[in-house]
């Protein structure tokens, strides 16, 4: 199931040859077995949250601050060197994501607890120690990368956001499909999900238009490597999340 999950999670896999490696791997093995355990674990940690108004609110932290740390460093990364036709679509996007993090940072209000969207606000973003280990990856990933591609250090930020795009709906299908459409966050939810998929689109287009037919196989190193990034930081983060749950619930009058 979570294996049948991961490779769903990108509806439109890229038509043009030699660009195979930008949709979702086929998993078998141990990365497969993985796939499965972090699946089955945040099913677990997710109804764990969903037990209290306090767990609610940490859990809608945590996708706020996805929003405001790993995005908009790639932002900045992928603005830097970006051509003239790329500056619309990514001002676009830059607008979803603070759109979604005001959304989040309403939503945890709603329900007690306390958050601004930085973003829109205007302060920097404070990630914590687990998505700074994981920006700090990314940005090494970035500088090995970028001399290979005649583009540089754009297109090893697309894949990294290529690939944070696909997790992240995977993420929210799971969620969604968890809690049901009755749910009161289901059509927040649901809402970022449609726009997570449209964003793996575009990030999947804009690697096709970048990078040349003699440097795919290296792209195709670089999926490799950034998917093992997010693999080797899936079982930490649901294990996590799992104990925040159930030590949430026995916070006296947290739901």
């Amino acid at each position: 199931m979570a294996a049948e999950l991961y490779a769903r999670a990108a509806p439109d896999a890229p038509d043009a040859p030699g660009f195979e490696s930008l949709a979702p791997p086929r998993l078998h093995g141990w990365p497969a077995l993985q796939a499965a355990l972090v699946h089955r674990v945040k099913r677990a940690a997710l109804r764990q949250l969903h037990a209290s108004r306090a767990g609610e609110a940490l859990l809608l932290r945590l996708y706020l601050v996805g929003e405001e740390s790993s995005e908009q460093a790639l932002q900045r990364e992928l603005r830097a060197a970006a051509p003239d036709w790329l500056e619309r679509q990514l001002d676009q996007h830059l607008a979803d994501e603070q759109l979604h993090a005001r959304l989040f940072a309403e939503a945890i209000a709603e329900r007690g607890g306390r958050a601004r969207a930085g973003a829109v606000d205007g302060e920097q973003p404070r990630p914590d120690w687990f998505s700074r280990r994981k920006l700090a990856r990314w940005q090494a990933l970035i500088r090995r990368h970028a001399p290979h591609f005649a583009h540089g250090g754009l297109v090893p930020a697309y894949a990294i956001g290529l690939a944070a795009e696909q997790m992240a709906s995977r993420i929210l299908e799971r969620h969604c499909a968890l809690i049901g459409p009755a749910h009161a966050l289901h059509p927040l939810l649901a809402r970022v999900w449609a726009d997570e998929q449209r964003h793996v689109r575009l990030c999947s287009h804009t690697l096709q238009r970048c990078v040349a037919p003699h440097e795919r196989a290296r792209l195709a190193q670089l999926m490799d490597e950034v998917r093992a990034i997010e693999r080797g930081f899936g079982i930490t983060g649901a294990l996590g999340m799992w104990c925040a749950g159930a030590a949430l619930r026995l916070v006296p009058r947290a739901g």
